[in-house]
């Protein structure tokens, strides 16, 4: 893109949805084999959109592969069976072998820098030749396009599989698309479970919804997904038959996990109606330098919630990332089920943070170490601002 950054937006208007829509339906009818790429250390929602997408090109007669470059959680296994079933490809190798793809889908990464891929994969974006749809729901202050201008169905959603669910539903009421590409059973159980999953993953079970209008959305597509998953399952076969079973397992920790979970819990600390847990460099090196990163994660996000909860209003975690350069502090906020009228998101813009995003009850941002060469202080500043919003939230209420 001639290095030029293109900020996300939502949609201005439903003629300009309508055309993207319709061209991404383009892309697919017109071509053959598809590349689907996430952002690095995949979540719940990106990994489930990948799927999606994949199954959902199954359906349109289409041959997708998913390129992922991390470990996937335990937890999300599942999602990779459903792959296996279908015969669809999950390639982690270091070099691209074979003919490149007719096309690319980049789902649920906020910014081109984020994706997880190879030298190869990312010569194939640079190509021309080569179209990139995109689908996404981050509209942070650094989010920015990857795809070509005219495929990227980026705007406002709970998750990109909502998104997906939009793009499904919109065949659903196309019975000459549905014929087209041969389609008997759009809304098949696998393709369900999937959207589900990175629908309440994202939400956690939409509990960090606050507007009326996701809100309106989340539950449209949960009651008729969850409909669809409770009647398609068969007793005593050992599937999801509930939305509750998909968030039951998303939630679980291993036996390993459990024991990083406690040992890190030693670190919480209280500050008003605030838990929170804040790692020093030479801490979160010793962690971090014996365990894998996408491991932690899945941990400090667990952690994240708990102290939320625990709390009663905010959640708040941080630690120091490794790698080349100067590390860089990661920070993660979330307000507990009870916290209705508070936007997290004024933070970044109220500390002026760019590297970082997330919805009304949940963000996370990465600072550079040598901006912050206090963190304390830092952390102070954060809890006093925390603390304003709660009186706020109080106040208006």
């Amino acid at each position: 893109m001639d290095g030029i950054v293109r900020h996300k937006k939502a949609f201005s208007t439903i003629a300009q949805r309508q055309r993207v829509f319709a061209n991404i339906i383009d892309c697919i009818r017109t071509h053959d084999t598809f590349l689907l790429l996430g952002h690095e250390l995949p979540d719940e929602d990106c990994i489930a959109s990948l799927v999606s997408m994949a199954l959902l090109l199954i359906k349109c007669g289409k041959k997708p592969c998913l390129f992922l470059r991390d470990t996937i959680p335990e937890q999300l296994s599942y999602l990779l069976n459903i792959c296996t079933y279908n015969q669809i490809p999950c390639i982690q190798d270091e070099y691209w072998e074979g003919k490149p793809p007719d096309a690319i889908f980049v789902l649920d990464t906020p910014k081109p820098e984020m994706i997880a891929a190879i030298p190869d994969i990312h010569a194939f974006i640079a190509d021309p030749s080569i179209p990139v749809a995109e689908i996404d729901h981050h509209l942070s202050a650094d989010a920015a396009y990857t795809g070509d201008s005219e495929l990227c169905m980026v705007t406002r959603a709970t998750s990109t599989c909502e998104l997906i669910a939009l793009l499904v539903t919109k065949i659903s009421t196309r019975p000459e698309l549905c014929q087209e590409f041969g389609i008997t059973d759009l809304f098949s159980r696998n393709l369900v479970l999937a959207m589900l999953t990175g629908i309440i993953g994202d939400t956690q079970f939409g509990l960090t919804i606050r507007s009326r209008r996701d809100r309106g959305f989340y539950t449209f597509y949960t009651n008729r997904f969850g409909t669809i998953l409770r009647e398609s399952h068969y007793k005593n076969s050992g599937n999801y038959a509930s939305m509750q079973d998909i968030f039951k397992t998303l939630e679980s920790l291993s036996s390993e996990e459990k024991e990083l979970y406690q040992k890190l819990l030693q670190y919480a600390r209280y500050s008003g109606n605030t838990g929170y847990i804040v790692l020093d460099q030479k801490t979160s090196r010793q962690i971090l330098s014996t365990i894998e990163y996408s491991f932690f994660v899945k941990v400090i996000k667990s952690l994240t919630d708990f102290l939320s909860e625990k709390s009663g209003v905010f959640g708040m975690t941080a630690y120091y990332e490794q790698g080349e350069g100067a590390p860089l502090v990661q920070f993660r906020i979330r307000t507990s089920r009870d916290v209705g009228t508070v936007d997290l998101r004024t933070i970044l813009a109220d500390f002026n943070i760019t590297d970082g995003g997330g919805h009304p009850g949940a963000i996370g941002f990465r600072i550079s170490a040598d901006d912050i060469p206090d963190l304390s202080g830092y952390v102070t500043a954060l809890l006093d601002k925390i603390k304003s919003l709660q009186k706020n939230a109080r106040h208006e209420a």
